[in-house]
């Protein structure tokens, strides 16, 4: 009976730390969704389209006609705007390099040529500044610690969870980086997640298989 009674409860303590590793597995989702989808006016993801911009309620039409990147290079275009009300917008794609770029309309406001030029920012993630680096470097904490704790623990399902877990979060990492920031850095750092989380959900699975065998 005693020893009844002792299973019991471990079987308790044993469901009460999945419940809880799992709620804070789903927070971790959460707050993955929630820092990672934050962005910034003027500021676009690499690789994405922005839409250049220009208000001109006296023009009767409004040209790109350069376009100036990170490195310094200009290429001058010609790409005419798309006038909606007194708005005229162009859809440009060609972001690939990270750093601050410039572009230069010219169009004929109040009937004299006018051009001026207008600036946007490229980075890894669509956001600046460093005011996530806090929140985002205390959940890559947590979901070390989560980790380690439930293989560590024995807690063989819910380490396979958070091993895999750990992996789609270091792919993130490489294909993304860390807030504004994307170099070989924050490319080691995301190959290592996803090492360590690969090899702790494969550990764990084959101790399931040969537990069940």
């Amino acid at each position: 009976m005693v020893k009844n009674n002792k299973h019991l409860k471990r079987l308790k303590t044993y469901n009460t730390m999945n419940k809880l590793t799992l709620f804070f597995l789903l927070l971790l989702v959460l707050n993955v969704n929630l820092v990672f989808s934050l962005g910034d006016i003027g500021i676009i993801e690499q690789n994405k389209c922005i839409s250049l911009y220009n208000y001109c309620p006296t023009c009767s039409y409004i040209n790109v006609t350069a376009v100036q990147y990170p490195a310094g290079n200009m290429t001058t275009v010609d790409y005419s705007m798309t006038k909606t009300g007194n708005n005229y917008n162009y859809t440009f794609c060609d972001t690939l390099s990270l750093g601050d770029y410039s572009y230069t309309t010219c169009g004929d406001k109040a009937g004299v040529e006018t051009c001026e030029d207008i600036t946007f920012k490229v980075t890894p993630s669509g956001r600046g500044g460093n005011d996530n680096i806090a929140l985002v470097v205390i959940l890559i904490l947590i979901i070390y610690v989560v980790t380690f704790v439930c293989f560590f623990g024995k807690n063989i399902p819910l380490s396979i969870l958070s091993g895999m877990f750990m992996t789609f979060f270091g792919v993130w990492i490489v294909r993304n980086g860390i807030v504004i920031y994307r170099d070989n850095l924050t490319n080691y750092f995301g190959y290592v997640t996803i090492a360590i989380g690969a090899v702790i959900a494969l550990w764990a699975s084959i101790e399931w298989i040969e537990e069940t065998m």
